[in-house]
């Protein structure tokens, strides 16, 4: 599964869907576990910032935390291997 398959469903506007894939992507192809670490905060912290904004519905921000957790979980996963 493709980062960006975890926004497949969600509607968001054209700037903040572009950081999150930017940082979806980051995530998707980060070398070891201290830059996925480091990567997964910067988009914690994206999608923290869109949430005090109040720019997206709570539904979308939730769907934007499990998209990053999701990305996160399964770049981990690979890097164990």
């Amino acid at each position: 599964m493709s980062a960006l398959d975890y926004l497949a469903d969600t509607s968001l506007p054209a700037g903040i869907r572009t950081h999150i894939e930017n940082h979806l992507v980051r995530l998707a192809r980060a070398k070891d576990q201290l830059t996925l670490s480091l990567a997964t905060e910067r988009a914690e912290g994206y999608v923290e910032g869109v949430e005090s904004a109040r720019a997206l519905t709570p539904a979308t921000v939730e769907a934007l935390y499990v998209a990053v957790d999701n990305a996160a979980t399964a770049r981990q996963l690979e890097l164990e291997l």
